[in-house]
């Protein structure tokens, strides 16, 4: 039975997830347009690969969710009890279970956002993986229920000591064109979340929009109102019409609502202007990556007041902000005290090559409509770069959980509005398995945290460091600065507590001084075993295997929030038992600065 159950896991790992197994990055097919006639090398797995710089894990799964769906998939397997048992082992001190979910389901891919005049108030996003498996299985598997939904989120009232709500966003109703006539159709709200303080008590909650039965896609961004925070609403979506909620209203930022639709949206980020004196105060900019049907992908950015009213900064009808960048991936948007909008992204090699990487960054003042010079940041992974032995995170580091090198970007609104600081975390040596080229090994051995920072609003950027410890991994940095006293805060996993370069903790650097130097704050007390999740071994194969050829799902970051001298941070774990085995559960963790 447990064999059975765990095939539903696996279904979508095997094929949706990156199966890393030699020919898995292959060169994919040829460039659509004739001057790019060149077997286009890709980041990503088929049928991902027609699209060169990484996408997002989620987005693997949307691009491999139609053909079988995803729930077809998850069909064949078919339990009929659920595994009894379970309970709680050893849960990090200061950090809260930041879900009701009680199935064995995975959760990861976390964000965080705290209500500024009330630090009480904490909204978390996470990817709820009950969408894609629960429709297959009976309800003693789900016992906590589920919507058709990916993106889900949860708040403390209390400043986490408890929780107080957790469910899913909507999705949103679309209309879309399938050559000769329009028709309406669902739009799923398709997790890589994002959450923010939109003021006023308020959170946005910035996610993919993708349709389960054709190719049309976008970005949704969803504005929380006052119920979220009353005892009695239980901001639930329901199965049979998952497009509305009492406490969320979603809107479509941007995307192509074509059937038949060959670009794709990826991977938002946010930032909401908090300058009271601001003529666009409480507007999200949401920033993503847009990947052509030519392989190629740019930045795209939008602004979006609190009404959901959307206007397009860069792509669609506006130039795109990051120029001559062919393949741009995860892009980054900032807003300072001032209201300047700084955005990043970085360039992933070329149409034959995996490198270099090259990371940039542009600025535009109030309003996201005047963005200037592109700025280069740091680069790396070959000859003429400035870290030409450090490559791009494509793998699984040390065999524990897929994983890609992101960049990230925050602005100090302390009074130093000047101040940017940017981190990005790479391969600095050693691998397991030689599927690649040495450029880019198949698993990151050690890997370390890039960061740089500006003082001049970007114009010009200091030598970067690693400022991660050596000899082990870390990932997934985040970055933020403290609005009341300038600290800046790196947050990423470390495996830097365990001898064997295996278990996980998180971390955080602090700098008291703009950057120059730190002092590591342990988040988590007890290290993490991200092998326990059961997505770790694969019963789909003839006699079964383990290792990183299966990928738990950790996806692709984690996020901090600096306030107050306080360290929030949501973050993957694998400390609770559910059903009779360990899970990926979102936890929600403080720490003073």
């Amino acid at each position: 039975m447990y064999r059975k159950r765990t095939a539903v896991l696996i279904a979508i790992g095997v094929a949706a997830l990156m199966i890393m197994v030699p020919g898995a990055s292959r060169p994919a097919t040829n460039l659509s347009s004739p001057s790019h006639a060149v077997p286009l090398v890709s980041y990503n797995p088929a049928p991902a690969n027609r699209f060169h710089a990484p996408l997002s894990s989620i987005a693997t799964i949307a691009l491999a969710k139609a053909t079988p769906s995803v729930h077809s998939l998850a069909a064949i397997a078919s339990p009929n009890v659920a595994v009894g048992g379970g309970g709680m082992t050893s849960v990090p001190i200061n950090a809260l279970r930041f879900i009701n979910d009680n199935s064995y389901m995975p959760q990861s891919e976390t964000t965080v956002a705290v209500d500024p005049q009330n630090t009480s108030r904490i909204v978390g996003g996470v990817n709820d993986a009950r969408m894609f498996f629960c429709p297959s299985l009976p309800p003693a598997n789900c016992p906590s229920g589920y919507t058709e939904s990916l993106s889900g989120f949860s708040t403390t009232g209390n400043g986490g000591v408890s929780l107080m709500k957790s469910n899913d966003i909507p999705s949103l109703v679309a209309t879309l064109y399938n050559g000769t006539a329009p028709f309406t159709s669902v739009l799923t709200s398709w997790g890589d979340p994002m959450v923010a303080y939109a003021g006023n008590g308020n959170f946005y909650y910035a996610s993919l929009a993708i349709s389960q039965n054709t190719s049309a896609n976008g970005i949704e961004l969803a504005i929380s109102n006052g119920n979220l925070w009353k005892t009695g609403p239980a901001c639930a979506t329901p199965l049979l019409n998952p497009t509305t909620n009492g406490c969320w209203t979603g809107a479509l930022v941007f995307g192509n609502t074509s059937n038949v639709a060959g670009s794709f949206e990826d991977k938002d980020t946010m930032a909401v202007d908090m300058d009271s004196s601001s003529t666009y105060f409480g507007d999200a900019y949401i920033a993503w990556d847009h990947f052509f049907p030519n392989g190629t992908s740019s930045t795209y950015l939008a602004r979006c007041t609190p009404s959901l009213t959307c206007t397009m900064l860069s792509g669609g009808s506006a130039s795109v902000i990051s120029g001559a960048s062919p393949f741009v991936a995860f892009s980054t948007v900032v807003v300072g005290a001032n209201g300047n909008v700084y955005v990043s992204w970085c360039n992933f090699g070329t149409f034959t090559t995996t490198g270099p990487v090259t990371c940039y960054e542009t600025t535009s003042g109030p309003g996201g409509t005047s963005f200037g010079a592109i700025h280069q940041i740091v680069s790396f992974m070959g000859a003429g770069t400035l870290y030409p032995g450090f490559s791009a995170l494509s793998g699984y580091a040390t065999e524990q959980f897929r994983t890609a090198s992101i960049d990230t970007l925050a602005v100090d609104t302390s009074g130093n509005s000047n101040n940017l600081y940017f981190a990005i975390d790479v391969c600095t040596g050693g691998n397991y398995y030689a599927f690649y080229s040495p450029a880019l090994p198949g698993d990151c051995g050690q890997s370390g945290i890039i960061f740089a920072r500006s003082t001049n609003g970007g114009a010009t950027w200091a030598k970067t460091a690693n400022i991660a410890t050596g000899g082990s991994v870390n990932v997934q940095p985040s970055v933020s600065v403290d609005p009341s006293n300038g600290d800046v805060v790196v947050t990423y996993y470390t495996t830097a507590f365990d001898p064997f370069n295996h278990r996980t903790d998180v971390v955080s650097q602090v700098s008291t001084d703009q950057g120059k130097t730190w002092t590591m704050v342990r988040v988590t007390s007890t290290s993490d075993e991200p092998s326990a999740d059961p997505a770790m071994y694969n019963y789909l194969a003839a006699s079964g295997f383990g290792g990183s050829f299966i990928v738990p799902q950790y996806g692709d970051y984690l996020t901090c929030e600096a306030l107050d001298g306080t360290i929030y941070v949501t973050f993957t774990g694998n400390y609770q038992v559910e059903l009779g085995t360990f899970q990926a559960d979102p936890f929600l963790g403080m720490a003073e600065e």
